[in-house]
């Protein structure tokens, strides 16, 4: 927890994209904002401050350019909810010039350096976001990519005395799980259980089968049905470590990271 911060506040931010945004939804039946009533009603010693970074059409790379907003925020909790738009087979050219920018200005040693990266955008501009830029059968976020700034965004939480945690994408309706141009997600959703162990940040499992009526029309963001259903989902491992000792709220013993469809 940010020990500069109120002893009563707890800080939460969520960066994420259309399902967190509660999008299609009057901005309340967001998931949330949800989350922050039940959290309020459930912890009223404390004061729970939320901060809904969520973007529709977002991909990490997006979240990449503005994260500077979670700064800001100052969490003791950040709330990494993102995949969808990442694993789809629709791929961007203003994402791919963001993926580039990512590795330039965070995988290279003279890119971390504000008077070199300068210099280096001047020598070696990246490319323009051009129609026709991608392979338009891969992934919007190659996978590579998406563990990178995934892993990034779960170091500059901790450097920020932050917990990160790491959700995995909500399912999709039925019908829409054989859509081709989103085949990859379930790999994906692999990469951010990996990714959680390796890193040892929180994993906040949402992948398994909502209950009827939990999807809009697209079969993919979610109703008020289905938002109300995720939001129970995260607040359940708010009560379970790590999340629990590290916000300093009682924990409840369960066996949900062994099935969480039994929680």
């Amino acid at each position: 927890m940010n020990l500069q911060k109120s002893p009563h506040t707890r800080t939460l931010v969520v960066l994420g994209d259309s399902i967190p945004a509660g999008y299609g939804l009057p901005p309340a039946y967001a998931w949330p904002q949800q989350l922050q009533q039940q959290l309020q009603q459930a912890y009223p010693q404390f004061h729970w401050r939320l901060h809904n970074l969520s973007i529709p059409g977002d991909t990490v790379a997006d979240a990449y350019v503005r994260f500077d907003d979670v700064r800001r925020a100052r969490p003791d909790l950040l709330l990494i909810a993102l995949g969808i738009n990442d694993c789809r087979r629709a791929p961007d050219p203003l994402t791919q010039r963001r993926i580039a920018l990512f590795r330039r200005h965070e995988q290279t040693w003279w890119g971390r350096n504000p008077w070199l990266r300068r210099i280096g955008a001047r020598v070696h501009p990246l490319p323009h976001a051009e129609r026709g830029f991608g392979d338009a059968e891969a992934s919007q976020v190659p996978a590579d990519a998406f563990v990178d700034i995934l892993g990034w965004m779960t170091d500059q939480a901790r450097a920020m005395g932050a917990l990160p945690a790491l959700m995995t994408m909500s399912p999709f309706a039925a019908e829409k799980e054989k859509d081709p141009h989103f085949a990859p997600c379930p790999a994906y959703n692999t990469h951010i259980r990996d990714l959680a162990r390796e890193a040892q940040a929180a994993l906040i499992e949402v992948s398994f089968p909502m209950p009827p009526g939990s999807w809009q029309a697209d079969g993919v963001h979610l109703s008020a049905r289905g938002q109300a259903e995720l939001a129970r989902r995260v607040f359940q491992n708010f009560r379970r470590p790590p999340i629990a000792p590290h916000l300093g709220i009682p924990t409840k013993e369960s066996n949900a990271h062994m099935a969480p469809s039994m929680d």
